[in-house]
């Protein structure tokens, strides 16, 4: 409960050192400090006023309450006590509800003395900063919270205290102890059980009041448990736990489990009891809850012991199950507690060198499974464990040969037979440190292998299908004969049927040889890498170099192109009558395929070649006279040129215009010089009347007309006309006279 406690400030003198005054105006100071009250409503306040000047004196004062009075009552020097003039105010100052405080000011704003008489309000001399503060202080409400009865040593107080000021404690308790004085919610702490009184106080300003919680610690029980029962084995048997209690509050409620389906209940009046309860093996029992008569449960802490119902029974292990590789085998038994002794299902084939040690050593006479036992006995008790044992004999390898020669990059074969039934079996194997593994499955198996160079091979172990590995020493060799690389030399063309070959023999070679030809080498030297060859054919042959070395065979080719030396053949001189253009036509320069070039050229004359390298090409603008034409050709390989030249003579076509084919042997015919050289030529004549009259085609050399019609009659003398065409010309139109006498 609250328990409020009021204090209050009436006066605090302050005492301030008298000084000179000077002036000649009125002045008049206060005296007091600042006044503190204690939630008080109406507040009676004693002011000491010094004045200076000559009396008598008066002033004019503001209150706190902003009320402003005029104290014109003269105030002579015997009014003043040791030069000070006391006076009390009694004021109206309430703190309103909710505010932590109330402050206002004692304040002289004017003075008056003799030298200013007659006295009126506001005629004083002024005052300012002549003043002393008044606080009110609030009265904190705090609350210690509700009183505690708690089972134990140690409760959290739950102090509320007033939100009008952040100053507040708990007192030192005279017993026990408070964690954090200042936290209202603090663990208190008892040294024993029984009653306890606590106070929480908050200030405010000039107020302080305080509240207290009582406090009732019952305390806890405390408890042990305990045992001497064994058992042996799972079989349900009696055991008993030893119950005691602490404290003064019995009796004691009691709750007892193994951490399984048996829990006992009980209640004891005396501080130790016993409980008999059924276990089946080892069982450990420790309390659930103890409560005393008070309700109060022991802590965990004050809770000791546990009741160990030791089995004694051992926990026999004789290890897992194995597959032992080879005939003899270390046993595995885990001990627990107790001696131990192992027995076999076959002594007669299997032998225990120690049996009375958990990895005593056992040996096989031969591949067979067996069944060991592990007996151990603990102050009579006995549990024993079996352990089921595999021997398995080794697997090694019959090898039917152990060297091998081959050809680089062939594979050589090692034939072998493995011993045992256990397949399918891995051969392990290494060389130059690198291990590889070859997995096979039947009894007999052959082993390839395929080395760059001539290489050792140590066979490593052999593994069966049961994971038994068998150390082995044994040894193959491959001898590798080196593939060699021959060179026939590079591809190329020579001019002519002839070329002497450029191979290079490799260092690894034994020996080398051409391989057979369309041609000969000269001296049969086929084993000569740089023998002179004789083609038999022009254009390109295919030559196989073949080199030996021990099983390795190898070869290379070149291939040889034999260029035929081109001969040149522009064609027959040959005259071009009324032509200005023909077409050029060199023969083939060579007999065989092959990749030759020729090329025009005029050396002198009029003309222009359309395509100077094709072997028939037009030749036009040709004028009268002489034009020289050059053929040049070369063939592949044979750079050098072969020439011909063709002199072309460009003539015109020559005629009479008159005839008289009267026999006489003089001017009988009339002819075209020249038109047997102009292809698919013809003649035509033509009376004055444009009928045709004589029509002759693919004129000849010496063709001559002898006046006579289409029918073969001879044509009446007159004037008559004709044309003259054929390819590559053009047309000649004329006229003739036929005159026969």
């Amino acid at each position: 409960m609250i328990k409020p406690k009021n204090t209050y400030l009436l006066l605090l003198f302050l005492t301030i050192p008298l000084f000179s005054w000077s002036q000649t105006e009125p002045y008049a100071e206060l005296l007091n400090a600042d006044i503190n009250v204690c939630s008080q409503t109406t507040t009676s306040v004693d002011l000491q006023i010094r004045f200076y000047g000559d009396a008598p004196f008066a002033y004019t004062i503001k209150l706190p309450d902003s009320n402003e009075i005029f104290e014109d009552k003269s105030i002579f020097s015997e009014d003043l006590v040791d030069g000070v003039y006391y006076v009390s105010y009694n004021i109206n100052f309430p703190v309103e509800n909710g505010d932590q405080m109330r402050t206002g000011t004692f304040e002289i704003t004017e003075v008056f003395d003799d030298t200013n008489s007659p006295w009126s309000y506001g005629s004083g001399n002024s005052m300012t900063g002549v003043s002393v503060s008044l606080t009110n202080w609030a009265m904190p409400s705090p609350n210690a919270g509700s009183d505690i009865d708690s089972c134990g040593l140690e409760a959290t107080l739950s102090a509320i205290p007033d939100p009008i000021s952040s100053t507040y404690s708990w007192s030192v308790p005279a017993q026990g102890s408070i964690s954090d004085l200042q936290d209202p919610n603090s663990p208190y702490l008892a040294s024993q059980k029984g009653s306890y009184q606590l106070f929480f106080t908050q200030e405010n300003g000039a107020c302080s009041t305080k509240d207290t919680v009582d406090i009732i610690f019952r305390g806890s029980p405390t408890a042990t448990i305990s045992t001497t029962s064994d058992v042996c084995g799972t079989a349900e048997q009696e055991a008993v736990l030893n119950l005691s209690f602490g404290g003064e509050d019995g009796p004691w409620d009691y709750i007892i489990s193994d951490g399984g389906t048996n829990t006992i209940t009980g209640t004891s009046s005396t501080s130790t009891t016993n409980e008999t309860t059924l276990v089946s093996g080892e069982t450990t029992f420790t309390y659930n809850q103890v409560i005393d008569t008070n309700g109060c449960h022991a802590k965990p802490e004050d809770i000791s012991g546990e009741a160990v119902v030791v089995d004694l029974q051992p926990n026999t292990n004789a290890g897992e199950d194995q597959i032992s590789c080879g005939l003899s085998y270390e046993l595995q038994a885990i001990p627990h507690k107790g001696t131990g002794i192992w027995t076999v299902d076959n002594p007669v084939n299997v032998d225990i060198n120690a049996p009375s040690e958990p990895n005593s050593t056992t040996t096989s006479t031969g591949q067979g499974t067996y069944v060991f036992t592990w007996t151990e006995n603990n102050q009579g008790c006995e549990n024993s464990d079996q352990v089921q044992i595999q021997f398995i004999e080794y697997s090694s390898v019959n090898l039917e040969v152990t060297k091998e020669t081959v050809c680089q990059g062939d594979e050589a074969s090692f034939p072998f037979t493995a011993t045992g039934t256990n397949g399918p079996w891995t051969l392990t194997y290494q060389t130059d440190g690198s291990l590889s593994t070859f997995d096979f499955s039947e009894s007999s198996a052959t082993l390839t292998l395929s080395p760059d160079q001539t290489s050792i091979y140590e066979i490593v172990s052999i593994t069966d299908d049961l994971g038994c590995v068998a150390n082995l020493d044994n040894q193959l060799e491959v001898q590798v004969d080196q593939m060699p690389t021959p060179f026939a030399g590079n591809d190329t063309a020579v001019c002519g049927l002839q070329v002497e070959l450029n191979d290079s023999t490799s260092e690894v070679a034994q020996s080398g040889q051409w391989a057979q030809a369309d041609g000969t080498f000269e001296n049969n030297d086929a084993e000569n890498p740089t023998v002179v060859f004789n083609s038999n054919i022009w254009g390109e042959q295919i030559l196989t170099w073949e080199e030996t070395n021990g099983l390795c065979n190898a070869s290379d080719q070149v291939t040889i192109r034999f260029d035929e030396p081109p001969i040149a053949d522009a064609g027959a001189d040959h005259t071009l009558y009324h032509q200005y253009q023909t077409t050029l036509r060199a023969k083939a320069p060579i007999t065989s395929q092959g990749e030759w070039f020729g090329e025009w050229y005029i050396q002198g004359g009029s003309g222009e070649i359309a395509d100077p390298t094709q072997q028939e090409t037009l030749l036009s603008g040709l004028k009268h006279g002489e034009t020289v034409i050059e053929w040049s050709v070369t063939n592949g390989a044979c750079k050098t040129p072969a020439t011909d030249t063709l002199t072309l003579t460009i003539k015109g076509l020559t005629y009479h215009t008159g005839i008289s084919p009267n026999q006489d042997g003089i001017n009988d015919f009339f002819k075209v010089k020249g038109a047997h050289t102009i292809p698919n030529n013809e003649l035509i004549v033509f009376d004055q009347n444009g009928q045709v009259v004589f029509r002759r085609q693919n004129l000849e050399e010496g063709n001559q007309w002898d006046g006579r019609d289409l029918d073969g009659e001879p044509l009446n003398n007159g004037i008559y006309y004709f044309i003259f065409e054929g390819e590559g010309i053009e047309a000649l139109k004329d006229y003739i006279v036929i005159k026969r006498n």
